[in-house]
């Protein structure tokens, strides 16, 4: 879908003519969709939307209110687009696992050998977090419905600057998600996503067989970090059983 997407800018770009410069220039909407069509061409273009799973594995931070780092938690992330994911925290009797597919989720806790369905509300938090994805977001941004506009450039954080293409996608009972993402003006790679108070800054991209990932996230609420996620591998491709994503039987059946 997104390989439509230059083609698209074409077509709904409105050119005027500046009075100082005698020179065509694109609308807000023609030149956001080329700012996101760019972030897809700087992570990898074509082999970056052909991605079909992924495999990561790295470390879990939360940071406290103080900005002091708790109890830092390897990881390994399981993701078969579309929607598919499952996160493996911890290891041995202190592992837990939150796995969503197809609308519903379950959680397993192995220390007090636990197995049970998410709650809604867990749920639900898992959509709008697939919702405020950058890779969700590259996929499907020329999806029909989704508005687009392009951000003035402006700094984000000290030596960082920012240009910008908002998003205003149907949410849930048709009320407005309203997302940014910003991009470096050096690489278009996206730097910083925002969506109410919240926000995901990346860093330290690196090229895995042509495909670009940022190797640290970090979380923000309220101007407050409040987890990072580093990466210390990333596998593409790799072909995942559907079964891991399926509750089993009971918690002895976890594996």
């Amino acid at each position: 879908m997104i390989a439509t997407a230059a083609a698209a800018a074409e077509a709904d770009r409105v050119e005027v003519l500046s009075p100082r410069r005698g020179q065509a220039v694109e609308d807000d909407e023609a030149r956001g969709r080329r700012l996101l069509q760019q972030a897809v061409e700087a992570l990898g273009g074509q082999a970056y939307l052909g991605v079909k799973s992924v495999v990561g594995t790295g470390i879990y931070s939360p940071f406290d209110p103080k900005g002091e780092r708790g109890q830092v938690l390897p990881f390994i992330d399981y993701i078969l687009y579309p929607g598919s994911e499952r996160t493996e925290f911890g290891k041995g009797k202190k592992r837990t696992i939150r796995t969503n597919a197809g609308g519903a989720g379950w959680f397993f806790d192995a220390e007090q050998k636990q197995l049970r369905d998410q709650t809604p509300e867990e749920i639900e938090s898992f959509r709008r977090g697939l919702m405020h994805n950058i890779d969700t977001i590259l996929r499907t941004w020329d999806r029909p419905g989704v508005r687009i506009r392009a951000l003035p450039e402006k700094q984000l954080w000290f030596r960082q600057r920012g240009l910008g293409a908002e998003l205003t996608m149907p949410g849930p009972g048709g009320s407005p998600e309203v997302v940014s993402v910003y991009l470096d003006p050096d690489n278009k790679r996206p730097v910083k996503v925002a969506y109410g108070d919240e926000e995901d800054r990346f860093f330290l991209y690196q090229s895995f067989n042509g495909i670009f990932v940022p190797l640290t996230i970090d979380h923000y609420k309220a101007d407050e970090q409040v987890a990072r996620i580093r990466y210390d591998g990333v596998d593409f491709n790799r072909a995942l059983d559907p079964r891991l994503f399926e509750k089993p039987a009971g918690a002895d059946k976890v594996k």
